[in-house]
């Protein structure tokens, strides 16, 4: 292993390390004694660093699920789309289902709109009749959008 990568991979254990050690409920003037740091600034910096990379890891992961969901999903509408073009009304209701799962997906819905009164005082009253109105649960598992 060349110097580079025994030291990238040094610092990975130690990061490691430090992340188990917060979790753990570690200060990190504790952490940055057991491991080695200059401070327990440079410890709190390296874990933030750390949980960082991982957060964008994870984002790239999710943007890479999403985008095969999707084409899943428009590989079975392309499949019942000519059935639905010619009035079967279960391929329809299957086209529409799939188009909204498209939507929600990529979150092309538009928020539902709540008009609120902020200059007044909102009773319990005011949020009990919020709560009726309320989209519901159609049956599916997913609340209307």
């Amino acid at each position: 292993m060349s110097a580079s990568k025994a030291k990238r991979a040094q610092v990975a254990e130690r990061r490691k390390n430090a992340i188990q050690m917060v979790l753990a409920g570690l200060d990190y003037e504790t952490i940055a004694e057991r491991l080695g740091y200059a401070s327990r600034g440079a410890a709190h910096t390296d874990v933030d660093r750390a949980l960082s990379a991982n957060l964008a890891d994870l984002a790239t992961e999710a943007g890479t699920l999403r985008e095969v969901q999707a084409r899943r999903y428009h590989r079975l509408l392309a499949a019942v789309w000519p059935k639905a073009l010619k009035g079967d009304l279960k391929a329809v209701e299957t086209a529409a289902r799939l188009t909204d799962r498209v939507v929600k997906l990529y979150g092309l819905a538009e928020p539902d709109k709540l008009d609120l009164d902020v200059t007044g005082q909102v009773t319990a009253e005011d949020l009990m009749e919020i709560i009726r109105n309320a989209p519901t649960d159609d049956g599916d598992g997913d609340a209307d959008a």
